[in-house]
């Protein structure tokens, strides 16, 4: 259980600025698929807050499942 929490809290930690960077990154990206979806995804500044939001939720879920793997094989050693 500590392991799982430990996990949890790393990467909602971690994911804010590796969420960040993703969703910066993904500026380009967000303004060619902005024609085709009708629906304004990034603005002069970067993303839209809900792209933000998305992106830090992904990198979160997956740093997690990630942190929980390793935890999981460093406790069979």
């Amino acid at each position: 259980m500590k392991k799982t929490i430990l996990a949890l809290v790393i990467a909602a930690v971690a994911g804010l600025p590796l969420g960040w960077i993703v969703a910066m990154l993904l500026t380009p990206a967000l303004w060619r698929l902005e024609p085709v979806l009708h629906m304004e995804l990034a603005g002069h500044s970067g993303p839209s807050d809900w792209v933000f939001i998305v992106v830090w939720a992904i990198v979160a879920i997956v740093l997690f499942l990630v942190l929980r793997g390793l935890f999981k094989t460093g406790a069979r050693s």
